[in-house]
């Protein structure tokens, strides 16, 4: 099974699936134990040209709030070279948090006297703006993409070495290793994409979209699925509620985690950022104390996105021989509990 997919499975049972972590302490301690190789992996991606005979990398480099900042910051890996400074942001099943990078780069600013380098890792293709990060900054900073597959193709030069072989099993087995080429099982995906499309539509508009949007006062427009699709793993319908609080209905694909299947629900959630996060937080706690097909999620971590959920697997209704029909009665249940929630829950924003 390999040694840090025990050891991760292992730190599964007391953590909230710090997974990005994990895998940034494990690619540090390799870099930091080999000057050879820590010199042909700067020189491959081409992050630093010129051998270096001294460097100091630390994992999780706290940096406190710049005056315009909203939060502290903290790259993922940071490498002090003589005379340069490298940032790494890494990202597997994550987006960039709130002006994550654009941050880093500010931070990259103030120091001076010092080359530097703003890194950015990524498991799917996420193209940035380097004038949009860089636009507050005066001094050269260069700004590098990378794709963890490309990250896993370099290592593999040295399988050779215990813990870089089993860092290798480990990123294979969560998904790293791929490139951007089809395979049979892609090949099938978009085969049968447009009838799954319409499927999950059957299920999701007519009287469920009608009284989603008679709770909600509003629904998004139906286009906008495809858009939640591609950027964040979900094929839902949604309503922006103030407080930056929202309410969704639909599919969450789960093609980024360990789930099998998609989640089909409700959510209702609120943004770290939110003035009325801590009353909105109660309010979600007293949901799921009275409601018991309703779960929380991240309601002890003021710096994350969190709510409470209505949903099942999807491989719960497959045995069903009406599994449409049956989807669309779990939503009607489902949305006659949310009104319920919403009416006696008024700390929750309504438009």
């Amino acid at each position: 099974m390999g040694i840090f997919k025990t050891l991760f499975d292992l730190r599964l049972k007391a953590h909230n699936r710090p997974f990005e972590d994990f895998l940034t302490e494990i690619i540090n301690f390799v870099l930091s134990r080999d000057l050879d190789l820590m010199n042909d992996f700067l020189n491959h991606f081409k992050i630093h040209n010129s051998r270096v005979e001294n460097f100091d990398i630390t994992a999780q480099l706290t940096l406190k709030k710049l005056k315009d900042h909203n939060t502290d910051s903290r790259p993922d890996m940071a490498i002090f070279l003589e005379k340069k400074i490298i940032f790494f942001e890494n990202k597997v099943n994550s987006k960039e948090g709130y002006k994550q990078l654009k941050r880093y780069a500010e931070h990259l600013e103030n120091i001076t006297n010092e080359k530097k380098t703003l890194v950015y890792i990524t498991k799917h293709f996420d193209l940035k703006d380097s004038k949009q990060i860089f636009k507050d900054c005066t001094s050269k900073i260069d700004f590098i993409q990378i794709r963890w597959f490309k990250i896993y193709r370099f290592f593999n030069k040295y399988k050779s070495d215990p813990i870089i072989f089993e860092l290798l099993v480990f990123m294979n087995q969560n998904k790293l290793s791929m490139n951007n080429q089809f395979n049979p099982a892609d090949i099938i995906t978009l085969t049968n994409f447009t009838n799954v499309r319409r499927m999950m539509d059957e299920s999701l508009y007519g009287a469920v979209s009608k009284k989603f949007k008679l709770i909600n006062k509003g629904v998004s427009k139906k286009s906008t699925a495809m858009t939640q699709l591609r950027e964040h793993d979900r094929y839902i319908y949604y309503k922006n509620h103030k407080e930056k609080l929202w309410i969704g209905l639909g599919y969450w694909m789960n093609s980024s985690n360990d789930k099998e299947y998609p989640d089909v629900g409700i959510v209702i959630e609120v943004a770290p950022q939110s003035t009325a996060r801590d009353k909105i937080n109660l309010a979600f706690k007293n949901i799921i104390a009275n409601n018991p097909n309703w779960t929380g999620y991240n309601l002890s971590n003021p710096k994350a996105w969190c709510g409470v959920t209505y949903s099942k697997s999807l491989q719960t209704f497959l045995a069903d021989g009406s599994q449409i029909e049956k989807i669309k009665t779990f939503f009607l249940d489902g949305l006659d509990e949310l009104e319920n929630i919403l009416n006696k829950n008024t700390d929750l924003p309504r438009n």
